[in-house]
Order: structure tokens, then sequence, then C-alpha cells
């Protein structure tokens, strides 16, 4: 409960403008530290997590909240949260509410209407831990016949969680068991078009993202020639691989700190800005590991994602390419 409360309150946060949070570390005295980039300033602080912060509580948490720390909450009364804010407590609502006042940063949003927790699961092979393994199988196919445990660290999933997917896989007829130990993808273009789809609307909404721009004079291309922690998807991806588009728009899939690739590579949050960081859901020791782009599959969806007629066109030239090279 306590994940899901922290989860929902960066996610609604990060639609503020100018304003990037995310986990830093989950070994603080509290129960973590959060990483803030707001109008190109960097901090830190410390995070408690509670379900809901009722006035009876605030005098435990004046004496256990160290300074500069924030509470995050589902959430606090009106009165409650004015409290809050008379004592200089930082918080953040789930909701995207957010009092947050040290040195020269004060950031105070009350305007988004509450929002409360829903218990959610799936054991499809197209949940989110199943989109996953068919990523892997569809970027390399050879993988259906890797070890649960290889292709558990490639997919970043479980060792049951493979053979809950591939049970799944086999009876809706995508896989067929060749036998005791070998599996064989029967259908990869149903596989492919099923995975585009679904992921779109399961998987990618749950993914940290956030828009970016670079400062003046510099444009999305000058990222093919920058070192950064992540793997260039979307329109500039499709760029260098069809031949066809010319790119308005970059995806990144960054795996570790948007703050500190923001930081390096001198981005400014900004909610229409060309640029997209999305959370990579892989390892990198996957297939294609040392190019700088996503494998094709990935790329595919990001065009669909992003729907107009250029993408559209484009996005079919990489299927048909993609179809034949495994058929």
């Amino acid at each position: 409960m306590e994940q899901d409360i922290l989860n929902i309150a960066i996610e609604n946060l990060s639609t503020i403008p100018e304003v990037m949070i995310e986990i830093a570390d989950m070994s603080n005295d509290h129960d973590g530290v959060v990483a803030i980039l707001y109008r190109g300033s960097a901090f830190e602080m410390p995070f408690m997590v509670k379900r809901k912060v009722t006035t009876a509580q605030i005098p435990f948490l004046q004496d256990s909240l160290s300074k500069d720390a924030i509470i995050i909450f589902e959430s606090a009364s009106k009165p409650v949260k004015e409290q809050l804010r008379s004592l200089g407590i930082n918080y953040i609502e789930i909701s995207g509410n957010v009092f947050l006042s040290r040195e020269n940063i004060y950031v105070f949003v009350d305007t988004k209407e509450k929002v409360r927790l829903e218990a959610t699961s799936s054991n499809a092979a197209f949940s989110k831990t199943g989109l996953k393994v068919i990523y892997q199988l569809l970027i390399n196919p050879d993988s259906v016949n890797y070890t649960y445990r290889a292709l558990g660290e490639l997919a970043e999933v479980s060792i049951d969680s493979i053979g809950r997917v591939y049970r799944e896989l086999v009876r809706d007829k995508y896989l067929v068991k060749v036998d005791q130990r070998k599996h064989k993808i029967i259908d990869l273009e149903r596989l492919f078009k099923d995975w585009v789809t679904l992921f779109n609307k399961t998987l990618r909404p749950k993914l940290k993202q956030r828009s970016f721009r670079f400062p003046k004079g510099e444009n999305i291309h000058t990222l093919l020639d920058l070192d950064f922690n992540g793997k260039i998807g979307g329109e500039l991806a499709a760029e260098k691989i069809s031949k066809y588009n010319i790119a308005e728009k970059a995806t990144l899939y960054v795996n570790g700190s948007f703050v500190d690739l923001a930081k390096g590579l001198g981005l400014r949050p900004d909610i229409n800005g060309e640029i997209q960081l999305i959370e990579q859901f892989w390892n990198d020791s996957s297939a294609n590991s040392s190019s700088i782009f996503v494998a094709v599959p990935l790329v595919y969806a990001d065009l669909i994602a992003n729907p107009n007629p250029r993408n559209f066109e484009t996005a079919k030239l990489i299927y048909d390419e993609f179809v034949y090279q495994y058929s």
C-alpha cells in the first residue's frame, strides 16, 4: 500500500510544469529519499509515507521528520493541510497537491481532486509482467528457449512469472510446446500486433515518463552524438532505421535517474517538450544491447502511440521489414 501511495504521488506530481521527482534511495532513516528537479535546481529530500494524515498525527510528524523532509500521503483534510503548511512541514498528496518550501524553492498546489487507491490484479500473459516477457521473445525469438532464470533476468521478472506467461501463450496458440523443455513461436505476427496494442494500453502508462526540452539552439538530433544512460526510440530511432521520416520528437528509454540524465544533458522539464523520457523496462544485457536505439518492436509501438500520417507510414515500413526478417 505504501509503495502504491508513493508511486501514484510521484506520477501525479510530475504533471506539474517544471517539476520532476523520482525515488533516489530507499535505505534512509525515514522511508527513503526523493530527488527533485525544479526550474534547473536539483536537490534531495527524505520522505515518509502515510495512508492518511490527521490532526492527532501532526505532533508526531514534527518530532519524527528531519529538516527538509517531506510527508507523502493518500489524503488529509483541508484544515490538516493548512496546519502542515503553517508548521513548515512539506507534503505531497497522491492527487498531486503539494507544499514544498525550502531555501529559494516554493511550490504550492491545492487544486487537484482527491484520488483513492484501487486494488488491481492480473495474471494474463498480456499483463504488465507478461508484456515484459513477450518483448524479449519479439526482439530475439531464440530467447523462447532460454532458461526461465535467464529470460527472467532479461525481462526483470520472476521465474514463476515466466511459467505463467508461457502457459497462457501456449493456451492462446502464440507458442507451441515442442517437448518438455522447448517451445516454438508459431504466430509471431499476431504476437507482435497484440503486444504493441496492449503495451501502449497497459504497460506504457505504468512506466515513469516525463517530457523535456533542450535549451534554445539545440535540436533532438544532437542526442545522436551524446553519451547518456539510455536508448533512443520513437521518431528519432525510426528515422535512422527507415531512412523515411524526419523526426520532430525523440523518445529516450532511461536506465536510471531522470534527474541525473536531465542534468547531464542540460534538459529542462516542459510538458510540451520534444524529448520524452520513459523508464526502461528491460535488462541491458538483452538483444541489441550495444545499439544506441531500442529494438524494432518498441520503435513501432512508439510510432503507433503518437499517431499522425507520417508515423503510420513509417510504422508500416518498419513492420514489414520486421516480419520479413523472421518469416
